[in-house]
């Protein structure tokens, strides 16, 4: 048996892990074969979830994350290599793997098992760091707050006792930082912040420990639903978990910057927390976020929940790839890289396959009976591999409306390996399926910086909220973008002195790998509207449509929004004169997204809802 998984991203490394260590070779009875075909390079593995490095002649290298830049649900990354690791003693492995979290559907595992699992993802090189406090929230008037401390300032499990790793943070500091910032800055805001606060993350944590068995891990788990029911209906269902976000929030603070402290999790799915007019229920989950979103800062910020916490992996992300690449191999599985599927048939699934030397090493040998139907042309490879089950890890709504069509020369329904219609099945195309709701794209700013940047943490978060008014206009990008004439106003107005919210990560705060020694690697990322799908352009080849997208968002646009960031910085001592210690630059937009990545509309998080 041969399983194909289209994309080397995490998903698809992880299910071929699993697939591979689950079941014999092919050598055996009921065997089976694993090949992951990715469209980039080996460099780009693991897909989003991935780093590139910038060399400064004289400076050193400074590593940049392209997706994502913190690590939630730590155990779900340790499972996986206690569960199909074979690099990690044997008494490890078994302990570990005999004993699956009931919190844990990609196996994840209990709390006693947590040293046996981080040894297995540590033998692979993978270790992960808790960042404490996990954000540092800035207003545009300078009020600054730091959220997310673990109970008493220390690891879960005793900090260092029973044998567990110890903090990876000055405890009596961080206790100090905690007093400071979440008691006077949050009674500072209105009266009783910090009571009030704790009191919504409890709230939240009922979510969390609901939401995540039942909805994100797809199994049923009712063992927290009396908490979670008694949390949604009390002070008569002030909290329910499927009004707008901003209604409960609202109704639990005097604030707007307590409202937007207990929000800005929105900001990542791409959705806001304000009701929108004219749609039903205040337009939850199309555009606005539920209250059941609140999750997000449990699973962030809580201070005692298990699952809680933001971690940073030591290396980058591209350590979190490689490491799980590094288990796939071990396992057995085979890797083609610069391979793009262009349609997946009935039998398996066709593709397009560089013809440099790294493509080529990384490809079986020509004596594959499976690329029989190859053709060769100046650049690239036609080829054709069978398959008894494909997996497609591809965005999707990418990959339905390009490698996963359903017409074809007999009749209707899947394609078969015969249907070539006419060599139009080994076009490579980029198309989206727009009558989904897609959240917000992303101007993404990769600076490498000559000093240090004290005045940052690891995780920052940038917003706006001196009045209500203000709150909800910080959200207007993402608002933009289910608008139809969202991109032309991006490009005819300006966002100075306009409020918006933006994220900056500071990687060499708890990784120093990141940059030269006094130096620093910034990410900035501002919301933005993603791409508007022009329909002319899916019958292109794909990268002349790329390259079209790529000018909807011109040099005028992104030298706009880089302005307003720095004025924004400058509110922070030490960064007011930020782009004078610049000495690398590298942009991303929603059409650098889409070229990578191959996302819908551009949009890196990839997150849509159904427009029934």
């Amino acid at each position: 048996m041969r399983v194909v998984v289209i994309g080397a991203g995490v998903g698809g490394l992880a299910v071929a892990a699993r697939i591979k260590s689950g079941l014999p070779s092919s050598s055996g009875d009921g065997g089976v074969d694993v090949v992951v075909l990715e469209k980039n390079g080996r460099d780009l593995v693991g897909g989003r979830c991935g780093s590139f490095d910038v060399v400064v002649d004289g400076v050193g290298t400074f590593r940049h994350e392209r997706g994502p830049s913190l690590l939630l649900l730590r155990r779900e990354y340790e499972g996986l290599f206690a569960d199909c690791g074979v690099r990690s003693a044997a008494s490890s492995k078994t302990s570990s793997s005999s004993k699956t979290s009931s919190s844990s559907a990609a196996g994840g595992v209990d709390d006693d098992d947590d040293d046996d699992c981080g040894s297995a993802a540590r033998a692979y090189g993978l270790e992960m760091r808790q960042c404490v406090p996990a954000y540092r929230v800035v207003f545009d008037d300078g009020d600054v707050v730091s959220l997310g401390f673990p109970e008493s300032s220390s690891t879960r499990g005793g900090g260092g006792e029973g044998g567990r790793p110890r903090p990876d943070y000055d405890v009596e500091a961080t206790r100090t930082l905690e007093r400071e910032s979440m008691g006077r800055a949050l009674d500072a805001f209105e009266p009783d912040g910090r009571a009030r606060w704790r009191e919504y993350l409890e709230t939240c944590g009922a979510y969390l420990d609901f939401g995540l068995p039942n909805f994100i891990e797809g199994k049923i788990d009712l063992t927290s639903l009396p908490n979670f029911l008694r949390e949604s209906t009390r002070e008569g269902c002030r909290r329910w978990p499927l009004r707008p976000h901003s209604e409960v929030l609202s109704s639990l603070f005097d604030s707007p910057k307590m409202v937007a402290l207990a929000s800005f999790q929105d900001l990542y799915v791409g959705l806001e927390p304000y009701a929108c007019a004219g749609r039903i229920g205040g337009g939850v989950l199309r555009g606005t976020a539920p209250a059941v979103f609140g999750l997000l800062a449990a699973l962030e910020l809580h201070p005692t929940n298990a699952d809680a916490g933001v971690y940073a992996p030591v290396g980058g992300f591209r350590r979190v790839s490689e490491s799980m690449m590094e288990l796939c191999t071990d396992l057995g599985v085979e890797f083609r890289f610069g391979t793009s599927v262009t349609d997946v048939t009935d039998d398996g699934v066709r593709f397009l396959q560089s013809n440099d030397d790294d493509a080529a090493a990384a490809a079986d040998d020509d004596d594959n009976d499976d690329h029989d139907e190859a053709l060769s042309s100046s650049t690239r490879t036609r080829g054709f591999l069978a398959a008894d089950l494909v997996i497609c890890n591809a965005d999707v709504p990418f990959a339905t409306e390009t490698i996963l069509r359903y017409e074809g020369a007999n009749g209707g329904g899947r394609r078969t390996a015969d249907d070539d219609d006419d060599g139009r099945s080994y076009r490579e195309t980029y198309d989206w399926n727009e009558d989904l709701d897609y959240g917000g794209g992303v101007i993404a700013f990769h600076w490498s910086v000559s000093r240090s940047l004290e005045a940052l943490n690891t995780h920052n978060v940038f917003l706006c909220a001196n009045t209500t008014s203000d709150a909800e206009g910080s959200w207007a990008a993402l608002r933009r973008s289910n608008d139809d004439d969202g991109l032309t106003t991006a490009r005819t107005s300006s966002m100075g002195g306009t409020p918006f919210n933006f994220y900056v990560h500071r990687a060499g705060k708890v990784d120093p790998t990141a940059c030269p020694p006094g130096c620093d690697s910034i990410m900035v990322l501002v919301p933005c509207p993603t791409l508007r799908r022009e329909g002319r352009l899916a019958s292109l080849p794909r990268n002349e449509a790329i390259e079209a997208y790529k000018r909807q968002f011109d040099d005028d646009i992104v030298d706009d929004v880089r302005d307003a960031v720095f004025q924004r910085l400058s509110v922070l001592e030490g960064l007011e004169n930020l782009k004078d210690s610049i000495i690398d630059e590298v942009v991303d937009t929603p059409g650098s997204y889409a070229d990578y990545y191959n996302v819908g509309a551009g949009v890196p998080f990839g997150l849509v809802s159904p427009n029934g």
